[in-house]
């Protein structure tokens, strides 16, 4: 953390407690429902968990939090909640992603310190990074060093309101705070809308309806753009062992697969391509945006501190992934 956000008043001892109540906000997105998933894998049962969806609490609605946190009284929340989007659907939005995420962020911020929550857990995005003036790999202490890329400044500039309100919530309360920064996100519970879809899961629509229909796999933008992609169920882990972590008051954490792991859109389409069985021709259009071309970062971070946590390869997870969109065409969310 930079001290530039650090009041540098009080310290204030995090009570412990055995048992405690954890609500997840944003239960049933990619990564709450990959979380509930794993929860139910490693039978973890030393704490209670209460998993909400927008249907359960509008998180953009002040009274619905607050009636929330009065009803569940949580002594850990994870906040996963937010409007998100691919590139394209983050340019055409940019303002509604910032409204939105911004009344919902600030809402989940002040029911924390409202209701006296023991830990505040957040998860931003590498993509809230700046686009220039930075040094890669990025690491956390870089965050707020310029403008993040065009393409999704309002989402972005809605994560950094929530980093900095969480870092004042711990500098002047009992309430840890750790925000968890995950590269490009992937999994089995993702939105494979084509439009509105992240880059994996829409990649994936489009080459399953190219090989169903035997007509061309177009992908915008030229495949240049280089990224680390992160399987949901592995930010998951990472978040049970952060519920259980005590050792500091406030802490930003880069989850990331090492750096040797990145890898170009191009080379993404490729895998995909050959995990689906896709023969026909792959297009390419040069005239859309590759978004930012480079967000490199590295898992030094989280590994000072799980030094034995491991990541599941790239090959092993969208091939997971892509087999759960094939079982499950009828019902994903698309």
């Amino acid at each position: 953390m930079d001290d530039e956000w650090s009041l540098k008043i009080n310290y204030f001892p995090i009570q412990t407690v055995e048992i405690m109540k954890v609500v997840v906000t944003g239960a049933y997105g990619l990564v709450g429902t990959s979380l509930q998933t794993v929860i139910e894998l490693e039978r973890t049962k030393e704490h209670t968990f209460v998993f909400v969806s927008r249907l359960q609490c509008d998180f953009r609605n002040a009274e619905d939090v607050s009636r929330l946190f009065r009803q569940h009284r949580p002594d850990v929340v994870v906040h996963l909640c937010a409007k998100v989007g691919g590139v394209y659907d983050n340019m055409n939005h940019n303002y509604t992603f910032l409204k939105d995420n911004l009344d919902i962020n600030m809402n989940v911020v002040n029911a924390c310190r409202e209701f006296r929550v023991q830990k505040l857990i957040n998860v931003l995005s590498t993509c809230i990074f700046p686009d220039k003036e930075v040094t890669y790999p990025l690491t956390s202490d870089q965050l707020h060093r310029g403008l993040p890329h065009s393409s999704n400044i309002g989402y972005a500039y809605s994560k950094r309101v929530l980093h900095v309100a969480s870092c004042i919530l711990a500098d002047t309360s009992a309430t840890q705070v750790i925000n968890l920064i995950p590269t490009n996100l992937y999994g089995c519970w993702d939105n494979y809308n084509i439009v509105s879809g992240h880059v994996i899961p829409s990649l994936i629509h489009k080459a399953y309806i190219a090989e169903s229909d035997g007509t061309d796999f177009g992908v915008l933008g030229t495949g240049e753009a280089i990224r680390q992609f992160l399987y949901a169920d592995d930010l998951s882990r990472v978040i049970l062992r952060f519920i259980n972590y005590s050792e500091k008051h406030k802490l930003d954490v880069i989850v990331s697969p090492p750096e040797r792991d990145e890898i170009s859109i191009k080379c993404i389409v490729d895998k995909i391509v050959n995990i689906v069985g896709f023969k026909g021709r792959v297009t390419y259009d040069s005239g859309a945006s590759n978004g930012q071309l480079r967000k490199t970062t590295q898992c030094d971070e989280l590994l000072q501190i799980f030094p034995d946590f491991e990541f599941t390869p790239l090959e092993r997870g969208l091939e997971r992934t892509i087999r759960f969109f094939e079982r499950n065409y009828a019902t994903v969310r698309k």
